[in-house]
């Protein structure tokens, strides 16, 4: 074993010593071995699972390993053993595509993408916003494939919604082959397809685009996107935009009087606490996209900016991808009432377990494709 290589206990206890004793992480990438002896409550019996179950290949992932990095405290390789050492989180998927092709329905295990960075850390560098709110997740696939994911997504929802499965176990119906119409064969057969682990799972996603199989990174990515800051005595701003890689950007001064909707909102800040049960009416964010001609790209993120410089990350995904997209409004209305002080117009996420991603007095919506490497 390299210098460089700890166990994940040792690591934990290296977690422990820096915060009781403050001292400074090591900047060397930490891979983490495979070979040393874990505690006992950490391990999973993983004897006990059905014969059928797909389990993380080691000669695999030994080779190439999980990598995280960027914008984090410690640069991490987790290898097979590692990832089956972190408590485990199941989640069951009926795979689906937005082409429409099914690739299966499996019940996936694994620890949650939340966990995973957690223990590597999440560190800015050298930003001018000391919030985590415009941070994206980028993660990429053995083929090169990529899915953002905003931090919000992943810090202000519940863990076992990502997840980073090592095991998959398909779900077979109940009547046997040749009970079930031949026309659906094809369909079981993919109950059979090797899966390629370790899988990233979104259980909120209805379309299975971006479960990628055989992830092999995952960055911690800041954009730093270049906010237009100004002091001002009543946060206001009475227009915003709709720039970047849209067809149609736009500037709006009035939202559209169609499908306007309202919204119930539990608003508890993570600073000042619950602020009360709030009803906001608006247009859904992702109208205004579709308006603006926002492309239908997995690896892109829409940020979200005020006059002061306060910002927050969507990801494409989480918008276009699930229901919680639909709930997800630019409002100008609270309890029936035009805003004041929220400055016009604001962004409001009912399904975050925070209010901190809530933009007021919205001045500009960007969209950014991380398709290509220019956000580095």
């Amino acid at each position: 074993m390299s210098n460089k290589s700890l166990s994940l206990s040792v690591m934990v206890c290296v977690f422990i010593m820096i915060s009781v004793s403050g001292c400074k992480d090591s900047d060397q990438t930490t891979k983490i071995a495979d070979k040393v002896e874990t505690p006992q409550s950490e391990v999973k019996n993983l004897s006990e699972r059905p014969a059928n179950v797909m389990k993380l290949r080691g000669e695999t992932v030994a080779l190439s390993g999980l990598r995280i990095f960027g914008e984090v405290k410690q640069e991490l390789h987790f290898v097979n053993k590692d990832l089956e050492r972190f408590d485990n989180v199941t989640a069951r998927s009926n795979e689906v595509s937005r082409s429409g092709h099914y690739s299966g329905a499996f019940t996936f295990r694994g620890p949650s993408l939340r966990s995973l960075l957690e223990f590597s850390g999440i560190e800015k560098k050298g930003s001018d916003f000391n919030k985590d709110l415009d941070l994206a997740i980028l993660v990429r696939n053995r083929e090169g494939k990529k899915v953002v994911f905003s931090w919000g997504e992943i810090f202000y929802r519940n863990p076992g919604d990502i997840i980073v499965a090592v095991e998959a176990e398909p779900i077979r119906p109940h009547h046997e082959r040749n009970r079930i119409p031949k026309a659906f064969w094809p369909w079981l057969d993919q109950l059979d397809r090797i899966v390629g682990l370790p899988k990233l799972v979104v259980a909120t996603d209805f379309y299975s685009d971006r479960s990628l199989e055989d992830i092999q990174s995952i960055e911690v990515v800041d954009l730093h996107p270049d906010v237009h800051k100004e002091e001002q005595e009543v946060l206001f701003s009475p227009t915003f935009s709709i720039s970047g890689s849209v067809a149609n950007p736009a500037d709006i001064s009035v939202l559209p009087d169609s499908n306007r909707t309202n919204v119930l909102f539990k608003e508890v800040g993570d600073g000042q606490g619950y602020h009360g049960l709030k009803s906001f009416g608006g247009v859904p964010l992702t109208d205004l996209l579709r308006q603006a001609g926002i492309r239908g790209d997995i690896d892109t993120a829409v940020i979200v900016s005020s006059p002061d410089g306060y910002r927050t990350i969507l990801s494409y995904g989480e918008l276009f991808l699930s229901n919680i997209g639909k709930n997800t409004l630019i409002g100008d209305t609270m309890a029936g009432e035009a805003v004041t002080a929220r400055g016009k117009f604001f962004l409001v996420i009912p399904d975050d377990l925070s209010a901190d991603r809530s933009v007021k007095a919205i001045q500009e919506i960007r969209v950014v494709s991380l398709k290509e490497e220019k956000y580095r």
